[in-house]
């Protein structure tokens, strides 16, 4: 049996989370534009800074590690799930390598 992650993804029991992130935008240029030449100046602890002060509108535009993380374990348990659900009946002597829900009817 095949066995779902769920640190940040609760598929299949619930729907994947939805993201609506947007493209930076007049809104949000000033702010990107500070942070990002603060990290080419090396300057990681103010940009840092900026980010965290800025973090309620920042997270409408920027993907995060955390975000990354719960992308890859909706996509490892979506196709864990893909597997899963094509149910096969196998009628052997020996019993195969079942899926999660297949039957095995020995003979």
């Amino acid at each position: 049996m095949n066995y779902y992650e769920n640190e940040f993804s609760n598929f299949p029991t619930k729907k994947i989370t939805k993201h609506n992130f947007k493209n930076v935008d007049d809104d949000i240029a000033s702010i990107v534009n500070q942070i990002n030449t603060l990290r080419s100046q090396g300057l990681y602890g103010q940009a840092s800074r900026i980010i965290q002060a800025n973090l309620d509108v920042l997270n409408q535009y920027v993907i995060d590690a955390t975000t990354f993380r719960t992308w890859e374990e909706e996509i490892y348990n979506t196709q864990l799930y893909a597997k899963q659900v094509q149910q096969c009946v196998y009628f052997d002597d020996v019993e195969p390598d079942c899926q999660y829900n297949d039957v095995w009817i020995g003979v």
